[in-house]
């Protein structure tokens, strides 16, 4: 993500197409049809049995061709270069590549159809994260801070097909709606800073219409992200959780990366020196919101510190998984980890010193266990 000071001129990037509903994993072949009568699936090993069957027989019942390749989940170089080395053994480059899965499988997906300059679609099975609609990659490589590939375009169409989405466990969603509910109040926290946005790879302010879509993002979630889980944990598609998903994925996904970053991603970036079980991107944003409100001193700080707690996402240091033999050292070895070394963490509009990440940390604790 783009830091420095943006001038007069605006800046706006989405994918070509969003499609979101029930069955629409059957259109894939009539999608990938604009670009060429070939196709590369890189599926998710959960999805692989079932979907390394249904797509080939999707795209020769419309007369098209369609590869498929097993993909383990973890964003890697190494992954990449393995994948770039397959598709090189294929009988031609296919036309359109096609990431079905979570984040990090749409992620993968993204860095080999650029790589090639090919489309590439989004196909999310899970809402875990609003990176199916954005321009990069997030490359995780072991013991490293992550790193962002950033692509010549976003994704040619991302299709969310919310018959397989609401099959998903809840506890995805939830991490999709912590990932979401930050991106309001870090482009509000970019724009006062007069940060350049994420598009455009220049120094651009965003526009009214990313502002607008990070806003109502952050509107539908509060208003209907309660309902929303509720019928995720049944796995039943009600109008509230098609408002959610498309709150998570494409309105998040466009307010995020045509606005700005700020604490809530910068200290989430830091999570991978806690001494726990690596906790889901979105879960660990969702957490690291509630921090962000605390050291802007925000008045939304407990309604939306309900709204977590309801749902379901961190609100405390043990719900990182943190003991109490642990959190001191763990405390500050996190904010070490990203204080004055990650631009995004100091993306406000007011100076905050390394002791005060600290006590908001701690201030969040003792404030969970008074609403305990």
């Amino acid at each position: 993500m783009p830091s420095g000071k943006a001038k007069e001129s605006r800046a706006f990037q989405s994918p070509s197409r969003y499609i979101q509903g029930p069955g629409e994993l059957r259109n894939l072949p009539a999608f990938a049809a604009n670009y060429g009568s070939t196709a590369l699936a890189i599926i998710d090993t959960f999805f692989y049995p079932e979907y390394s069957v249904k797509i080939p027989e999707l795209f020769q019942a419309a007369g098209m061709t369609a590869w498929t390749v097993e993909f383990s989940g973890a964003s890697s170089d190494e992954a990449l270069e393995r994948l770039i080395a397959f598709c090189r053994t294929l009988p031609q480059i296919p036309d359109t590549f096609i990431g079905i899965g979570g984040g990090q499988t749409c992620d993968i997906n993204k860095a080999v159809g650029a790589t090639f300059r090919k489309a590439f679609f989004s196909v999310p099975t899970a809402l875990t994260t609003d990176a199916p609609t954005s321009t990069h990659t997030i490359i995780n490589n072991p013991h490293e801070q992550p790193r962002l590939m950033v692509h010549y375009k976003n994704p040619d169409y991302v299709v969310v097909d919310t018959e397989i989405t609401v099959q998903a466990p809840a506890w995805m969603m939830v991490s999709g709606i912590g990932d979401a509910l930050a991106t309001y109040i870090e482009a509000q926290a970019s724009f006062a800073n007069n940060n350049v946005c994420n598009a455009g790879a220049g120094d651009y302010r965003p526009t009214l219409m990313a502002m607008s879509a990070a806003k109502l993002s952050y509107e539908i979630l509060l208003e209907e992200g309660r309902s929303a889980i509720r019928a995720a944990r049944q796995h039943l598609r009600t109008p509230a959780y098609e408002d959610v998903v498309e709150a998570t994925v494409l309105l998040s996904g466009l307010g995020f990366e045509c606005t700005g970053v700020s604490i809530a991603h910068g200290l989430q970036a830091g999570f991978h020196v806690l001494p726990v079980k690596p906790l889901l991107h979105g879960t660990g944003v969702g957490y690291c919101t509630l921090i962000q409100l605390i050291v802007q001193n925000d008045s939304r700080f407990g309604e939306i510190f309900s709204f977590c707690r309801d749902i379901g996402l961190p609100v405390c240091t043990q719900d990182l998984g943190l003991t109490p033999e642990n959190r001191d050292a763990s405390i500050r070895a996190l904010v070490d980890e990203v204080y004055g070394k990650r631009w995004n963490v100091a993306n406000v509009p007011h100076y905050f010193s390394r002791q005060t990440l600290i006590d908001a940390i701690y201030y969040l604790d003792a404030y969970a266990a008074e609403q305990a």
